[in-house]
């Protein structure tokens, strides 16, 4: 606990940690915060330092710490001559310094051992930063251990939701006081060795980052949003930290683990629950079946800002096809950066909008909150949907990630934003099966047109986790005309680089004459990079836009 905090009951700690020494219950450390060389050579107490608590005791109205510090065989605590006094329990004498004494073996003179010495509990509240009381785990009946690894690195920063912190269900049928501790493991042998001492420099695995624990009252059920918790614990840099709570018999609740500039790597942590009453744990469930993952960006183009802007619906937008009633869940997060965002679905048959009415609104995510924003919707209706993501101001540019919850499979794509008035062809979906790299389709138009084309892999199963990414094989699609040595390329995706299919491709504004098309052939292709296993089979959802009606033919290989 922090040892100058306003909020600590000296009266009631005292009498707490007294009778559990006599006991033998409670182990007592203390730690010094940062100081300056003045402040540390006149108090004789060093910074960033712990020193090992040996003995408690209460006489004459004075309350005692006994203290040791452990790297040091003589010095120590250098009290204020006009108003401190030196006891030695030993002698069962008062001894008042009349000068502050020096470092040294005079600096003490009572029979205590060198680097000992006794200290107030006013002072220790004043000169030691941390208070630290490790309790004998067997006043608990009961305790239950998780032990886990938490890759980091999927985190996307300090904003970032909940959405993939480890998360646990803690349930008691009687319910009671249960203290969770939180343990992150040693990363290296020497500081398993005990080599890593207290004070070394900041950046050594196990002084990196700080550690918290937040309890939500939540069905026991997986979390997002980072706020809305009964009870929420500091962040540390020490290995361990506690929460303490007091469950309501049978009420399901939610611990999670949280962190702030960890490594961005793998850790591993055991999260143990100590209780009077039998206690359940077990990884908080997510009441989402199926988890689609689409990314997009706010660009100059598409960085519409508020509803209020009217240029909002020149936001980025998503089209939902729900194929039969279920609760819904929009998950906007940042990539990088804090920009505030918001998230909205609208009845709007999954077409791009570009009026809203009250009416329409299913559901958002509220304010606008820096990072992420978070919405659900119970029992949306089966249809077609529209989702809008949005930054406040406009002009602010950045990359996001989109997360769909469902109870049921859907379909989730991007809409490419359009101007009234154009002809959209959806041709039936593109097939790769097994070694199959390379699929085409002819095109014939009656007049000049201009074409542009949106290519997306074709999502056939949910993904289960909500960490999971899309693993689609990369993808180009392209306009190509001609054939053998006259074959030229129209136009591609990418500057004729592959990308990942799953989050779409798409070509612009390319002319097509009447003439091209049955003289030398224009061919829509799609092109994968590598094939699946041979079991695989990937499909592939093309839009063609254009001024004037096209038709298109059957892919072929």
């Amino acid at each position: 606990m922090e040892g100058r905090s306003d909020e600590v009951d000296r009266e009631a700690l005292w009498r707490r940690i007294m009778n559990a020494f006599e006991y033998g219950d409670v182990l007592i450390t203390l730690g010094t915060g940062r100081t300056s060389e003045s402040e540390a050579y006149s108090t004789g107490l060093p910074g960033e330092h712990d020193y090992a608590v040996i003995g408690l005791e209460e006489s004459s109205g004075k309350r005692l710490f006994l203290v040791k510090n452990p790297w040091s065989e003589s010095g120590g605590w250098v009290p204020n001559p006009k108003s401190e006094v030196q006891h030695d329990p030993v002698n069962r004498k008062m001894q008042v310094f009349e000068d502050v004494p020096k470092r040294g073996p005079e600096a003490q003179k009572s029979s205590l051992q060198p680097g000992t010495f006794w200290i107030n509990v006013n002072d220790v509240f004043q000169h030691f930063e941390s208070l630290y009381l490790n309790w004998n785990p067997g006043l608990f009946a009961y305790r239950e251990d998780v032990h886990f690894s938490w890759d980091v690195a999927s985190t996307v920063g300090p904003w970032a939701s909940f959405g993939t912190n480890p998360q646990y269900h803690i349930h008691s049928k009687a319910g009671g006081v249960v203290w969770l501790v939180l343990t992150r493991h040693f990363k290296s042998s020497d500081q398993a060795s005990g080599n890593v001492k207290c004070g070394s420099p900041k950046g050594s695995a196990i002084d990196t980052g700080f550690i918290s624990l937040y309890l939500f009252q939540d069905r026991g059920d997986k979390v997002y949003l980072t706020d809305g918790s009964i009870i929420r614990g500091p962040y540390v840099d020490s290995p361990n930290t506690l929460l303490k709570a007091e469950l309501r018999a049978s009420v399901p609740y939610t611990v999670v683990i949280s962190e702030q500039k960890l490594d961005r790597s793998s850790h591993s942590f055991t999260l143990s629950a100590f209780s009077l009453q039998p206690l359940l744990i077990c990884e908080a469930r997510d009441k989402y079946r199926y988890h689609a993952v689409r990314s997009g960006a706010w660009t100059s183009q598409t960085a519409g800002g508020n509803a209020s802007s009217s240029d909002y619906f020149k936001n980025p937008q998503f089209s939902i096809d729900l194929p039969r009633q279920s609760d819904v869940s929009l998950l906007l997060e940042v990539r990088f950066g804090e920009l505030p965002v918001h998230v909205k679905l609208v009845w709007s048959d999954g077409k791009a909008i570009r009026f809203v009415g009250a009416r329409d609104i299913l559901g958002d995510s509220g304010e606008y909150r820096k990072g992420h924003a978070f919405a659900e919707m119970p029992n949306v209706p089966a249809g077609r949907y529209t989702v809008v993501c949005s930054t406040f101001e406009q002009g602010q540019l950045g990359g996001f990630n989109l997360q769909v919850g469902t109870m049921c499979e859907c379909k989730v794509q991007r809409i490419f934003m359009r101007p009234a008035g154009q002809f959209v062809s959806r041709p039936k979906t593109a097939h790769f099966v097994g070694e199959t790299d390379r699929l085409w389709t002819a095109l014939q138009c009656s007049r000049l047109t201009r074409l542009s084309v949106l290519a997306q892999s074709h999502e056939t199963a949910g993904i289960r986790s909500s960490q999971a990414m899309p693993s689609s094989l990369p993808l180009r699609v392209s306009l190509e005309i001609g054939h053998g040595l006259a074959k030229r390329t129209l136009a591609s995706s990418g500057n004729d680089e592959y990308s990942n299919g799953y989050y779409g491709v798409q070509i612009t504004d390319v002319d097509i004459q009447p003439y091209m098309c049955p003289q030398a052939g224009v061919r829509l292709v799609l092109e994968r990079a590598g094939p699946l296993h041979s079991s695989g089979i990937e499909g592939v959802d093309v839009e063609v836009y254009s001024d004037a009606n096209i038709e298109m033919g059957s892919w072929l290989g």
